[in-house]
Formats: C-alpha cells, structure tokens, sequence
C-alpha cells in the first residue's frame, strides 16, 4: 500500500461522519439558540443529507468520465465552504442554507474514498484496508459528538463548524499536494450523459441492489438510536451537551478498535457472516438499553458495544461495495453510499413519528427491526453470490 498516496483519502473519510454525528450533540442546543422544537433543528441533519444523497449517486461516475482528482478538490472546497457558512449563520434557515452546501461537498468526497481505497490496495489487502478506512469512519463519529459538545460548552456552538473548515481545507491541499502525478488522467471526451448510463448499468446488477438496501436498512437502525437518545439524556436526565457527545462519542471509540478486526475476519471468514455478527452485538447493545435502569457509565459501556457492532458490520458492507462489480467500483460506491446515507437523511424524521408520542421505547424496538431488515437483506446478496 503507497501511504503517502493513502493517507489524504483515509484522513478525508473522518470528514462526513464527524460533520454529520457531531451535529446530533448539538441539536438540543440548537433548539434553545433559536427558540425551536425538536423536529426543526432535525432540519439540519435532513436537509444536510438530501443534497449528500442526491449528488452522490452522479458523483462516483461523474469522476469515473471525467476527472477523479478535480472532482475530490471540488468535494473539499466545497465542504469547506459550507461548514464556514454554518458556523457565521444567524437563524436556522441561514444555518440549513450552510449546511446544504455542506452536504453538496460531502457528496463528491465520500464515494471516491471509498472506490479509490478499492483501488490502490492489491485485492488480498482489501479487507485490511477497508477495516482501517473503517477506523477513519469511526475516528470521524467518536470525534464529532465529543469535539462538539466541548466547543459548544467552552467557546459556542459554532466553532465545531469553523473546525470543520479548517480541517476540511488543510485535508483538501494534502490531497492537492500528494496526488500531482494523477494530473492528465482523466477521462478525455466524456459527456454527462455516459455519467448517467454507469449510474444506471450500476443499480441494474441484483446485488448492489440488496447490498445498497441493506447499507439504508442498518444506517436507520443506528443513526435513529444515536439522534434520540441525545434528546432524551438532554431532556428528561438534563446531560450537559459534553456529557451525552462522550456517550454517543463510546460508539466511535470502540469501533476505531473492531473495524481492523472485522477487516481481517472478513477477509479469513467471508463477508456476509462478519456482518451477521456485526447486527447481532448491535441489536444486543439496544436491547440492554431497554432492560437496564439508566446510569451514566451503563450507557458509556452499552453505547461502546454498539459501536463495536456497528463497527463490524459496516466494514464487511463497504468492503463488499467495493467488491461486488470491480469494472464500477466509483458509480457502485456512488449507488451504495446514496442508499446508505439516505437512511441518515430519514431516519430522524421517520423516527420521530414514534419518538414524539411513545418516547425512546418504541425508537428502540424500531431501530432492532431495521437491523434485522440490514441483515435479512445482506443474507440475499450472499445468496446472490453464491448461485453466480
């Protein structure tokens, strides 16, 4: 593996899930600032997601006809852009407006991390260099929560975005600096239109199908615990914001820990029956949250033993993405990531339909069932696999 050439794609991976779980220990503090409900701040997350979800699913071709390179600076600048916005806004509709923005960039960057570790690493270390792609993930959840929660009590919320800047532009001229020789590679002649057909003969194959479904089933299972759990420590037990960020934060750190692991069990045991296991430590973690009786070093453990499980699961899922139709690894990463993320996008405002009248109880029971969903779903890509 070129670590040199790596390290920029592995560091910008931490981008999307930092911006996008960081926000969730915010979201009660928001609710004061701006005087507004619970489901208005959600906004935030939602309309952050639909620009990621919908530009995602050309992005992966878009770099596959034309430019690889231009298109990740692109994602950079433009994330930069819009974590700037967010932070200097005023009023929620002038921090949605950032926050869109935001989740354009994130669009043209999540993807090619994915396909462009699939390719510079040889086929037998995919495993290896998916669990530590896996470990940026999580580094990007445990670190967001956590830094945001502290900025917010010691400086303002808005410093968690001006982080985000930085970080996000720093990570850009690295990538600048370190991928020169990829200048002049690009794809010559292509029109938006060949985009669109690898878009198309991508979601045709059955497998990225289910794969893809299987990835939305279990991010609405997970994002859905971590959304409303925030709400209901902040409100009914009074968690300060850097109290419920290292809770939520314990999913991170412990996945930063089982993604390597899962990589390399992947790669020695098969995918599917790592992602089984993966779904099972998930849905054990939630079911402990509903049986004991809340403490604040219970809920640091239960949260870590779900982030191990979620951990496992979505490093033998993103491996697969990248595995399942080699010829299009850019647009099936595109394909996958837009499925996936879309869970993201609905999960709290599904979620909350519950959430509002049954309280946390029925969110959990909701998120068990979307993870044996993921599961039931990803034993059909294995079934797949297995008759071609």
């Amino acid at each position: 593996m070129n670590l040199k050439r790596l390290l920029p794609i592995y560091l910008g991976a931490i981008i999307g899930p930092m911006g996008g779980v960081g926000i969730i220990t915010l979201l009660p503090v928001l609710c004061l600032h701006f005087d507004i409900s619970i489901q208005w701040a959600s906004l935030t997350i939602t309309l952050y997601m639909v620009p990621y979800v919908v530009f995602q699913l050309f992005s992966g071709s878009i770099a596959q006809v034309f430019d690889t390179r231009r298109t990740l600076l692109f994602g950079f600048g433009t994330y930069a852009l819009g974590s700037l916005l967010s932070g200097l806004s005023f009023n929620l509709p002038t921090l949605i407006c950032g926050r869109f923005v935001q989740g354009f960039g994130a669009a043209f960057i999540a993807p090619l991390v994915l396909a462009l570790v699939g390719e510079m690493v040889e086929p037998k270390q995919i495993g290896k260099a998916m669990g530590i792609l896996g470990v940026m993930y999580t580094t990007g959840v445990t670190m967001g929560p956590l830094i945001s929660g502290v900025l917010e009590v010691s400086l303002g919320w808005p410093w968690f975005f001006f982080l985000l800047t930085a970080f996000s532009f720093s990570i850009g001229v690295f990538y600048w600096v370190t991928s020169r020789e990829d200048r002049g590679t690009a794809t010559k002649g292509g029109k938006f239109s060949d985009a669109l057909a690898l878009v198309k003969k991508s979601y045709s194959h059955h497998n990225v199908r289910y794969l893809s479904f299987s990835a939305f089933s279990l991010f609405m299972g997970y994002i859905g615990l971590m959304t409303f759990v925030a709400d209901y420590l902040k409100v009914t037990y009074s968690l300060p914001s850097d109290h419920t960020g290292l809770i939520l934060s314990m999913t991170g750190f412990a996945g930063i820990v089982a993604a390597p692991i899962a990589g390399i069990l992947g790669d020695r045991r098969g995918r599917i029956p790592i992602t089984y296991l993966g779904g099972g430590i998930m849905i054990a973690a939630v079911l402990g949250l509903a049986v004991v009786e809340y403490s604040y070093w219970k809920y640091l453990l239960l949260f870590a033993l779900f982030g191990t499980g979620s951990a496992t699961a979505w490093t033998s899922l993103n491996t697969l993405a990248v595995e399942v139709v080699p010829d299009l690894r850019k647009p099936v990463a595109s394909v996958y990531n837009c499925l996936k993320f879309s869970g993201y996008a609905l999960s709290p405002l599904i979620l909350s339909l519950l959430y509002i009248p049954f309280s946390i109880p029925a969110v959990r029971w909701a998120c068990i069932a979307c993870i044996l969903i993921s599961l039931l779903l990803a034993s059909r890509v294995h079934s797949l696999k297995r008759e071609g």
